[in-house]
């Protein structure tokens, strides 16, 4: 048994199996979630922190959390499963009293334990940059770089978390939104884009409310999906070097739902190597970059498709003011 997996609580968060109309995901992929679990982190803590009145036949987990289902979101700017998430979430990591947590959605699974090691690998960081005390891992895959073309900030993956449980507390122990003092501005905003492909993605309204929760002056409100210039993303792309490290499922050791695999990986998304040379262009200029075959024809792909499939989305539709 590694010892270091002892020092880790996963927080599994979610619904168990299907739940409310979500029932597109496999069937039993909870079970399987929590299996992989003892598989790949023998000796870890396992905390599933779920809803009233699932079925927990047969599951494997070492502390059962059962909150009050919150509902859906109803607030005009966060999405609809936005509450839900964060308390799960946050239930959860009160419970947790190791060092390290994972904060997994009950919808995914471990093939590995890799992003253990990863997360350590990178530990240098750009001087007053630093906000974590150590580095998070979260999963590439729906963590978006551009979308219909243009580039986006403030759109990581909700899939997986990983790192010092400090640092999760910050980013997922959040007041109710209607508690944080810029609200109302951004449901503003949001009604503005409502129904338009401008309207923010469900990830960047999460990331936008913790990050300007934990760093107010370098975070902005978001009026729609691109807004955005060139100082933006430089910030956003300090911020991701210094505290966060952007894994590729495959090489981390995480499992996806299958409504999430794809035989090539998306245009649009980061890549761990993208994350990399942010990491040796602020933090770290000695770090040698291995451009793979898989890279180069994510690179070839978004030169032809992203400037395609931006000069597509401008003859359709006219930028909000």
């Amino acid at each position: 048994m590694n010892n270091t997996f002892q020092q880790i609580t996963v927080v599994v968060q979610g619904p168990v199996q299907n739940y409310q109309g979500r029932t597109h995901h496999e069937e039993g992929i909870t079970q399987r979630c929590l299996d992989s679990i003892r598989t790949h982190l023998p000796g870890s803590k396992v905390i599933l922190s779920t809803w009233p009145d699932q079925d927990l036949t047969g599951l494997d987990y070492d502390q059962l959390i059962i909150s009050k289902d919150p509902g859906q979101n109803q607030d005009g700017f966060c999405h609809v499963n936005y509450q839900r998430q964060v308390l799960s979430t946050q239930a959860g990591l009160d419970a947790v009293t190791t060092p390290y947590a994972v904060k997994l959605r009950s919808d995914n699974f471990l093939t590995g334990n890799q992003f253990v090691t990863i997360q350590q690998q990178f530990t240098k960081t750009e001087l007053n940059q630093q906000i974590f005390s150590e580095k998070v891992v979260v999963n590439s895959n729906l963590f978006r770089r551009s979308s219909h073309g243009h580039r986006v900030i403030m759109s990581p993956s909700d899939f997986f978390y990983y790192g010092r449980t400090d640092d999760l507390k910050l980013i997922w122990q959040q007041p109710e939104f209607n508690h944080h003092d810029f609200s109302q501005q951004l449901i503003q905003q949001a009604q503005k884009v409502a129904g338009t492909p401008f309207a923010l993605e469900a990830e960047q309204t999460y990331c936008q409310i913790w990050l300007k929760n934990i760093a107010r002056d370098n975070t902005k409100l978001l009026k729609h999906r691109f807004d955005i210039n060139h100082h933006d993303i430089v910030i956003w792309e300090r911020f991701l070097a210094s505290n966060i490290i952007i894994a590729d499922p495959q090489t981390m050791g995480l499992g996806l739902r299958k409504i999430s695999q794809r035989k090539l990986k998306r245009a649009n998304e980061y890549s761990h190597i993208d994350w990399l040379k942010l990491y040796k262009q602020y933090c770290d200029n000695t770090v040698t970059i291995n451009i793979n075959k898989d890279q180069r024809h994510l690179e070839l792909r978004r030169f032809f498709k992203l400037p395609l499939s931006k000069l597509t989305f401008k003859l359709k539709n006219r930028v909000p003011n």
